[in-house]
Parts: structure tokens; sequence; C-alpha cells
């Protein structure tokens, strides 16, 4: 329970206890961009919605409109076909992220450390 509160609270920290970055809204968001985006399978727009586990189309575009223009995503127009746009991280999300999960897995690795030697 440690790491899971740890987590939670790591994450509005990263994100500079913004209450606009509650993890529950953004989350599936932007873990879900960069793991497309480092498998080399950017999701489209309309796929990033799809992700997103609560809120109208509506509010799901205002999320992507909102991480881009703070810099966390970027929209991307598709090579092939124009009209289609893809999001995928910045590098300036990818740092916050990597660092966020860096601290989780030291923390969850340091709480079952004390859970064995209990």
């Amino acid at each position: 329970m440690d790491a899971l509160e740890m987590y939670g609270r790591d994450w509005d920290e990263t994100f500079d206890h913004r209450a606009s970055y509650f993890t529950q809204e953004f989350w599936y968001l932007l873990v879900t961009c960069m793991i497309h985006a480092w498998k080399g399978t950017p999701l489209s727009v309309s796929g990033a919605c799809q992700k997103m586990k609560s809120g109208s189309n509506r509010t799901r575009e205002e999320r992507i409109r909102k991480a881009v223009a703070d810099g966390y995503l970027i929209k991307r127009r598709s090579e092939s076909d124009h009209r289609e746009a893809f999001v995928v991280p910045s590098s300036k999300l990818e740092q916050l992220m990597v660092a966020h999960f860096e601290r989780t897995l030291a923390t969850t690795l340091e709480t079952l450390q004390h859970l064995k030697a209990e």
C-alpha cells in the first residue's frame, strides 16, 4: 500500500500538484501515448481518446489539447494521410515520466525488501 500511495503522490508532484492533471483523467492518455510511441505505433487522436477511461469524446479531446498546449504531447500529421493526426510524447513528458517510474520502482522495491525482512 505504501508503494501505491507513493505512486499517486509522486504523480501529483511530477505534474506540480496541478488539479487539472488528476491521475485518472490523464494517466491513461499520457502513459498509453508513450508506450505506443516507444513501440513505433503512435496513437491517432481517436485512438488516444479510446484509451481514456472517462469523459465524453469532447472532454477527451480537450484533455489532448491541454496536454499539447502544456508541452506534454505533440500532435503530428500522418506522412501518408495528412488528414490523420497522431499524438506522441514530448521529450519533456518522457523525462518526467521516466523519472516518475524510476522513483516508483525504487519505492516499490524498498517496500518489498522491508516485507521480506519482517
